[in-house]
């Protein structure tokens, strides 16, 4: 017996002197990472591109082999951070570069406060690092790119090294020459681009497309004319930019800008240190000529034309920036020539945030989840019937006969209490136990770019995830403020994350890390569209004596609309189903009832948005049609802010029901299309 104890205690000994050591060895491989970094890295941004910033991640491996994830986390303006996971395989000793691109909404540029994360195949953090001022670091000016014969005399454009504030941000510009050889390298990375007493038509059709898709894009081009205004205009094609030349004036003789200037005054900023006016008359003025059905204007700040391209802007200057009379202008002068051609675009107005939207966005978005996620207590009804006519009169009867009557008051309350389990348990069988998602794509019209918001839904505790759509390049957390603080989120602690986008060899996911048993998250996405045609008004007139509109819309996207808003100065009027192609007389279809609501439009939206529920909530099975009003009301908040302030023209606003899925995996999804356009009006 004895030996048998000696025996087990030597086992028992080594077993934990083995233990011991291995502790130990664990310990100081613990240790051992913790002093020698394997990774270093850096999160920098390379450019900015519609209403998206690339960034650019720079790793390096000096240790083994490594196969996992780069995480890059973004703490945003509310504390509600956002991590972008990529897996790479990095060697041993290897340097990588890959870029993650990031929506304004997902970031606070203000600080540009990150970690980057070094994750395991199995999700394990192997490495962190600190990141501050990701968004200060690369950028020390603000790159403006001028073609021009005449380059040195277009030097002063730089307003002389002040700042120039563009998305929160400031820098100096700085003026690059651009020729055919290096419009292609440097055209990507430019905000501005300078045409100026050039013949554009030299670079050759390529190279003109290259710029047209660069200001669709979102670019901004200012271009100047004068007695240039031929070989300055001359390439472009005609969808793209509609102008004619109608005449040139000389020097000394009156023209449309000294004519605007002196009896509107128009273009009040343009006066010399001195505070003299600048005079127009000393210069050659292009008289321009444009279809007035376009998106085309004439400006009351600057002697220019001025017009939306997809998400850029151009604007076409009367003048030629070579002038000697413009430089004259002082430093703070010159930085608002560029002001127009920015504020005009739909990638500035996109950029800015939904002011309407913010104010509304929650409210819509906790209608949605109310009408899509809410418990299902039907059964309370049932059970609540059975027990008053069935279970409680038995349950008396047989008790008296029982001569036990007495315990009814006993027995009702407990058996009340099991009927309250039961519609509990039925109930939290009817909560979301599948991944669910309800989309709204929004897009002009005309434009090549589509913005998704998403409103996604899931019952687990795990951190799940939904794959998007190969259009998209971009995703990240909802409208700030409003969107997502009300869903709670994550918090200032950069080691953790609410929200997450994902990008693999299949594209882009996103998904939730939910911390409470039943979470939703609002998300936004963007990526490429291909254009839907267009609406059309044919002498349409507002008749402000009666409020009302007369005249024809014509849906000419191709889609056919469960509801279609018209929408002109305050008033606006919403139809229902209107097929494509369909031409709407609006008064027959007053009379014929398809106009199911009109009414004067406050400034914000959520008065409306209140009337429209309204109008279906004492209606049977109205949850889809509620639904439909809230997609509606986003598109008119979208449409409403990227509207230019000097354009009059009505906004038009239609929603297709089961439109194209947002999410390719195999999802319980809700999805809408909402187009939008700018038409011309006749007023009466």
């Amino acid at each position: 017996m004895k030996h048998k104890i000696s025996a087990r205690f030597v086992l028992l000994l080594c077993f934990f002197l083995l233990a011991a050591g291995g502790w130990k060895s664990v310990a100081f491989a613990a240790d051992a990472g913790t002093e020698e970094k394997q990774f270093t890295g850096s999160v920098e941004m390379l450019k900015q591109d519609n209403s998206n910033y690339v960034m650019q991640v720079t790793v390096e491996n000096s240790g083994e082999d490594f196969s996992g994830t780069v995480q890059v986390i973004f703490q945003n303006s509310n504390l509600e951070n956002c991590a972008y996971n990529t897996e790479i395989v990095l060697p041993a000793q290897g340097k990588k570069q890959f870029t993650v691109t990031v929506p304004e909404r997902a970031v606070d540029t203000l600080h540009g406060f990150g970690a980057l994360n070094f994750l395991s195949e199995k999700e394990k953090t192997i490495q962190s690092i600190t990141l501050k001022n990701m968004f200060g670091n690369t950028m020390s000016s603000i790159p403006v790119g001028v073609l021009s014969d005449n380059y040195a005399g277009l030097s002063y454009l730089d307003a002389g090294g002040m700042d120039y504030t563009i998305k929160d941000m400031s820098y100096p510009l700085k003026m690059i020459e651009l020729s055919e050889e290096n419009l292609e390298t440097y055209l990507d990375g430019i905000y501005f681009l300078i045409i100026d007493q050039f013949n554009l038509s030299s670079l050759g059709e390529e190279k003109i497309l290259l710029i047209q898709k660069w200001v669709e894009d979102g670019g901004w081009l200012l271009i100047g004319t004068g007695a240039y205004a031929e070989q300055t205009l001359s390439g472009f094609e005609e969808d793209f930019l509609d102008i004619d030349v109608l005449s040139i004036s000389e020097a000394g003789e009156e023209n449309a800008a000294s004519e605007n200037a002196r009896n509107y005054g128009y273009y009040d900023y343009y006066y010399d240190n001195a505070g003299n006016d600048i005079d127009f008359t000393r210069m050659a003025i292009a008289k321009l000529d444009y279809d007035i059905y376009s998106d085309t204007y004439d400006s009351s700040q600057n002697p220019a034309l001025c017009s939306t391209v997809g998400e850029g802007a151009v604007s076409v200057f009367f003048f030629s920036f070579g002038e000697e009379e413009l430089q004259k202008m002082d430093g703070y002068k010159i930085l608002q020539i560029y002001d127009e051609t920015m504020y005009r675009s739909d990638s500035y107005a996109n950029f800015g945030g939904y002011s309407d939207m913010e104010y509304i966005g929650q409210r819509l978005l906790s209608h949605i989840d109310s009408n899509n996620t809410k418990v299902n207590f039907k059964w309370l009804e049932v059970l609540i019937g059975v027990y008053v006519v069935l279970v409680g009169p038995i349950l008396y009867l047989i008790l008296r006969k029982c001569k036990k009557s007495e315990w009814y008051w006993i027995g009702a309350p407990v058996l009340g209490l099991a009927f309250i389990a039961g519609v509990f348990f039925f109930g939290q069988g009817a909560r979301v136990n599948e991944t669910r998602a309800y989309s709204v794509t929004v897009q002009r019209t005309d434009s090549n770019r589509a913005d998704t918001y998403f409103l996604a839904y899931h019952s687990g505790t795990k951190k799940w995830d939904v794959r998007l759509n190969s259009s998209f390049e971009a995703a990240g957390p909802g409208w700030n403020d409003y969107g997502y603080r009300y869903y709670g989120g994550g918090g200032s602690n950069l080691d953790d994350y609410h929200y997450f986008v994902q990008s693999d060899s299949e594209g882009l996911s996103m998904g939730l890390k939910p911390q409470e048993n039943f979470e939703s998250g609002f998300f936004y996405a963007t990526g490429k569209a291909e254009s839907k045609g267009n609406f059309f008004c044919k002498n349409i007139q507002e008749f402000w004596s009666g409020g009302d509109m007369k005249g024809i819309v014509v849906n000419g996207t191709g889609y056919d609309l469960a509801y279609m808003a018209v929408w002109y100065n305050s008033y606006v009027m919403i139809f229902s189903d209107v097929k494509a192609g369909e031409e709407i007389d609006i008064g027959q279809a007053v009379l014929n009832g398809r106009c199911i609501y009109q009414n004067d439009m406050p400034d914000y939206l959520d008065n409306m948005m209140y009337d429209l529920f309204d109008l279906y909530g004492s209606a049977a099975k109205t949850t889809y049609k509620q639904d439909d009003m809230a997609a509606l009301l986003i598109g008119l908040g979208v449409a409403k802010e990227a509207k230019p302030s000097d354009n009059h023209n009505a906004v038009v606003v239609g929603i297709v029901k089961d439109y194209e899925k947002a999410v390719a995996d195999r999802c319980n999804e809700t999805s809408y299309g909402c187009f939008y356009s700018y038409t011309e009006m006749e007023e009466n």
